[in-house]
């Protein structure tokens, strides 16, 4: 949520700078105002819309985003909702009492006046008040406000009323109240109220004196009632502006293709919403397996369990099988895990263990599959350099034919399915293998982020290429547990076999 409202904000400040540069100066009043419309609406449309052949415009380096783990040490705690959402309630709530309160003050100003009736508008005579302003079909005018001045702030609000400006200004303040936090936004009001009173003037002064027109707007001084979803004849900071563009020479008509700035605008902002998820764009919506712990006795018990299985994992070489009786404790301790509840009583993901003869069965060709791959690398060094040579070539998960396959999913059929068994089972080996004591001993508080790339090559082998920790000892950990990876499939492309970059966050949180 938070990601897509700052996109929002990064796109309407692209498209006011641009307003503000090269068309807040012309008099195409109209083409003004279906700018900023257009603009401040399109900003909230743009994240959603990816169009496929823009992520081909720039070079991407394509990598698998795993679904991202969270550890639970001992001193971990559980994850505490985002505030960032009670932010938003709160402030929501306050805009919308605010305009609440504008619009009671509005019913009570036309209640307190005299209605006088005309065929396309009601004006509302407001008693010892020189107010002038206009909402929809209403014109709110003071009585104080002398005869001979009527006629021209009467012609000017009826202009807003017959263009129907309070459409926009509502529009803008409902943006207000959804976009409080949004500073961009009460720009995009106070510029389209001036493209406003542009427009009224430039209506007005059609077959008249301009010089007497804005010698009446500098004779007297109207009082004004503040509200933002009003066309108000007098505003003191707006007198200024439109004197400077009654004044100003229309603008040639050429100078309209500076509109087409919108153009090279909504493609910048098309390709960064295309691409912008294009180096982690086979990002898995599969949620993250991760154990909530709520209570202290779970926290302690939960260490305990896993702390459990890293021994009985420790203990077993590369070519070994774990006894029938040590696969089934830890079987038993993964189930134990996944059965606690938190607070809410939301069961943790149920885990699932294969029979202990499917996992002899998928350990001997595991171990088969890392014995013959040592003798096809353990030629000469040149050997090796080529291999690694040839490992560095990686493909875009786009360009290959058949993803890689871990050890046990080679059954199944779709490559959707094959994907989602490779995920599984890399978060279960990562949660299983992760030495939890590392990260207690590190002394870190709060929530810390580990970020690893990792490649599976053309024989299958991973190789870690790039591991950010919060230290030395946690990288060398989570290096340790992502090259205990057993040997995968590789991917295919052309019938040859290549390798795929993968990306995997970690997470974890310390109470201080």
């Amino acid at each position: 949520m938070m990601a897509y409202f700052i996109q929002v904000v990064a796109f309407q400040l692209l498209f006011l700078l641009s307003y503000d540069l090269f068309l807040k100066k012309e008099t195409f009043f109209n083409w003004n105002r279906v700018y900023l419309i257009f603009s401040s609406l399109i900003s909230f449309l743009l994240p959603f819309i990816k169009i496929e052949s823009f992520q081909n415009v720039v070079p991407q380096e394509y990598i698998i985003l795993l679904p991202e783990i969270m550890l639970t040490p001992e001193k971990a705690v559980a994850t505490i909702e985002p505030t960032w959402n009670w932010f938003l309630i709160i402030g929501f709530s306050i805009s919308s009492l605010l305009f609440i309160y504008k619009v009671v003050q509005l019913v009570k100003l036309r209640f307190k006046g005299r209605f006088v009736k005309h065929e396309n508008y009601t004006m509302i005579i407001i008693p010892e008040s020189t107010i002038a302003f206009s909402i929809f079909r209403y014109v709110f005018l003071g009585n104080d406000i002398h005869e001979e001045k009527l006629e021209d702030i009467l012609s000017h609000e009826l202009v807003h009323i017959r263009e129907k400006h309070s459409l926009d200004l509502l529009y803008f303040e409902l943006l207000r109240i959804l976009c409080w936090f949004n500073p961009l936004v009460y720009i995009y009001q106070k510029r389209i109220s001036e493209v406003h009173e542009y427009i009224a003037d430039a209506i007005i002064v059609k077959g008249k004196n301009k010089s007497d027109y804005y010698e009446k707007l500098l004779a007297e001084v109207f009082q004004t009632q503040q509200f933002s979803f009003t066309n108000q004849f007098f505003k003191h900071s707006l007198i200024k502006k439109r004197i400077i563009m009654l004044t100003k020479q229309k603008s040639r008509q050429i100078l309209k293709l500076k509109y087409l700035v919108l153009i090279p605008l909504l493609v910048v902002a098309l390709i960064y919403t295309s691409c912008d998820e294009a180096i982690f764009s086979d990002t898995e919506n599969t949620t993250a397996q991760t154990v909530t712990l709520d209570k202290k006795a779970a926290k302690e018990k939960i260490t305990r369990l896993y702390e459990r299985v890293n021994e009985i994992n420790r203990t077993l070489k590369s070519d070994e099988v774990l006894t029938r009786e040590a696969y089934e404790e830890q079987a038993e301790i993964m189930t134990e895990v996944a059965g606690l509840v938190d607070e809410d009583g939301t069961l943790a993901k149920t885990y699932e263990t294969q029979s202990y003869e499917e996992y002899v069965d998928v350990r001997k060709k595991r171990i088969a599959e890392a014995e013959n791959t040592n003798k096809r690398n353990k030629p000469n060094k040149k050997a090796e350099v080529a291999s690694k040579e040839d490992s560095d070539e990686t493909y875009s998960f786009k360009e290959v034919d058949k993803l890689p396959i871990y050890p046990g999913c080679e059954t199944l059929g779709s490559q959707e399915e094959i994907k989602k068994c490779l995920t599984e089972n890399i978060q279960k080996h990562v949660l299983h293998n992760f030495n939890m004591k590392m990260v207690e001993e590190s002394k870190l508080k709060g929530k810390q982020k580990i970020q690893s790339r990792f490649i599976i090559d053309k024989n299958g082998k991973v190789q870690v290429a790039e591991v950010k920790a919060p230290n030395t000892a946690l990288k060398n950990e989570t290096e340790r547990v992502i090259k205990s990876l057993p040997m995968f499939k590789p991917a295919q492309k052309d019938g040859k076999s290549v390798g795929v970059k993968y990306g995997l966050p970690i997470t974890f949180k310390v109470q201080e």
